[in-house]
Order: structure tokens, then C-alpha cells, then sequence
């Protein structure tokens, strides 16, 4: 359901959680759990930083916060009546004072998760943000400049890294630290999933003491929920794998002991694809002790539209 709340200035001394209410908080119900739905659930969204100067917009992202436009308050009344937010995305508004003048600059997000957003560092409540299908309005103080930033809320827990283990890749890969290793090299005593492209075990499976274990439920699981899981469901083997798959998720454990999510990467329509995607399994592993939460990557704010 849409969740509509009052719209206020922004106080950049706020210190407790917005999250952005979705379309996909806690995955997908039992009723749409299709390979689209879950995905998008597990595919993390990459912090973002977008600078604000007193007199000068923010500049978009190239494949992370695309720019929709600037504009006066009558215009964008227009625009968010004629235009809707695509399914897979969200749009944050940021409006600001340029040149004595209200103007709000509109990005679309490539994420439709739960976000949180903080301005300076301090994270926002609801009533500091207009949220509607979608949306996230920041109203930044005359003046002032401020850094927004722009984090997938992940259920509540922090994300550390995601990647991909490729499909073809006839070898190993370290999942902390996403580096690949040939067969046969001293690195590949400390990976964690092995992939064989010929014989009778082709794809991935777990190796060297990191272990899976398949997801019961609907929706994902939560670092909570894999930490939780009996120890008689991991396995060292993706149960149940086909690639290409997205109706099933497995807890991954690390041999370094971190936990983590995958599923099967899917690949292009009628099962086109390159090699790397075919048997491919995406995966993210979340925050946890000794493994730290991915930090936002600034956007200098030199790199900004003048107005």
C-alpha cells in the first residue's frame, strides 16, 4: 500500500531510520514469487552520494541516479501527473533555493527496495520526507549544503559486498573477497565456491568448508533467518540447483564464517545469454562482525549542474 505522510524541512540533525515503503519490502508473498520479483529482491542497490551546493543542483549518476529534470513547482506538478514511476524504479526529489527560487531536482533510482536516506549523516524519519508509489521528496534548507545519501535498506541489514560467480568460469571464487583463482592454485585452497563448466557436476557448489543451505519459506531470508537455520540444512552442495532459476534462495556460510545470500543469476529473455550468466549465481553477503557494511561512494561536489 502507498504510504502518504506530511512533507516538512528536512532537519539534518535527525537521527533515526526512513525507510521507503515499497513494492518489495520483505520480498515477494506466495502469491508472486516470480523469477522477475526475486531478482530484484536479491540484487542489493549501491549507496549512493549526491552532492548539494547552495546555488548549484546535484548531478546525476550515470546508471545509478539518472536525471529527470529541474524544476519550478508548478512544472514538476505537471510532470508527476503525466509521468508514473516505472515498476523497477524510484524517484528521490531533491528541492532546494537556486537563485532565490524553489526548483526540485528529480532523479530516477534503478532500485525499487526499501531505501534509507540521511542528509550531512543523519538519517531521516518519515515526517522529514514525502513518500508515495515510489517516492522520496528531500527538502534541503536555504542555503545549506548538504550531501544526500542514498542506501538499499536490505530487511534491516546492512549489505558488505555482492557479486557474481560466474557461470563459465571453471574454477574457484572467494566470495569476501570476489576474487577468482584457476584450479590448482594455492588461492583456491581459500575459495568458496567452485564452479566445473564439463563433466557430471556442472555449476557451482560450496568447497573448503563454506556451506548452503536452501531456503525453505517464501520471500527471503534475513541474516537473522540464515543465522537461524538447523545445522542439518547446510550442506556443502546448492540444493536443488538450475541455473537460470529464480524460485529458490540459499544461505551461504563462508569459510571464514560470514553469512551470505545467492541464487541463480537469470539470464536474457528465452534463456539468451553469454556463458558467464548461464549456471551463474549472484550473491551479496550482509554486514556482520568482521565483515563492515559497504561505504556510500562520494560524488566530489565540484561534479554538480549550475544553474
Amino acid at each position: 500500500m502507498p504510504r502518504h505522510t506530511a512533507s516538512a524541512p528536512v532537519s539534518v540533525s535527525a537521527a533515526v531510520t526512513c525507510v521507503l515503503i515499497g513494492g518489495l519490502i520483505s520480498g515477494c508473498d506466495e502469491n508472486d514469487c516470480t523469477p522477475k520479483t526475486i531478482a530484484g529482491v536479491y540484487e542489493a542497490y549501491s549507496p549512493i552520494v549526491l552532492a548539494v551546493l547552495p546555488e548549484a543542483a546535484p548531478k546525476s549518476i550515470p546508471g545509478l541516479a539518472v536525471s529527470l529534470g529541474l524544476f519550478a513547482a508548478d512544472a514538476l506538478a505537471r510532470y508527476l501527473i503525466e509521468h508514473a514511476v516505472p515498476e523497477d524504479k524510484t524517484w528521490l526529489l531533491i528541492e532546494q533555493t537556486l537563485q532565490g527560487q524553489r526548483r526540485t531536482s528529480v532523479f530516477e533510482l534503478g532500485t525499487d527496495h526499501e531505501l534509507k536516506v540521511s542528509v550531512n549523516g543523519a538519517q531521516l524519519k518519515h515526517v522529514d520526507l514525502y513518500v508515495k508509489e515510489r517516492q522520496i521528496k528531500v527538502i534541503i534548507p536555504r542555503g545549506t549544503a548538504a550531501e544526500v545519501t542514498v542506501t538499499d535498506a536490505g530487511n534491516g541489514d546492512g549489505i558488505a559486498l555482492r557479486g557474481t560467480v560466474p557461470g563459465d568460469l571453471d574454477g574457484f571464487l572467494d566470495l569476501d573477497t570476489g576474487r577468482a583463482s584457476p584450479d590448482n592454485s594455492p588461492e583456491a585452497r581459500a575459495a568458496d565456491v567452485q564452479v566445473e563448466t564439463f563433466g557430471f557436476n556442472v555449476g557451482p557448489k560450496p568447497v573448503n568448508g563454506a556451506t548452503a543451505a536452501l531456503f525453505p519459506g517464501p520471500g527471503r531470508p534475513t541474516l537473522h533467518a540464515c543465522m537461524s537455520m538447523p545445522a542439518k540444512s547446510w550442506t556443502s552442495e546448492f540444493q536443488d540447483w538450475q541455473g537460470g532459476t529464480q524460485d529458490r534462495s540459499w544461505c551461504v556460510r563462508t569459510n571464514a564464517g560470514h553469512y551470505g545470500l545467492a541464487v541463480p543469476k537469470q539470464p536474457g529473455a528465452f534463456r539468451i545469454g553469454s556463458a558467464a550468466d548461464l549456471n551463474a549465481l549472484s550473491y551479496l553477503l550482509w554486514a556482520q562482525p568482521g565483515l563492515p557494511a559497504a561505504a556510500a561512494t562520494p560524488v566530489p561536489g565540484g561534479q554538480t549542474n549550475a544553474c
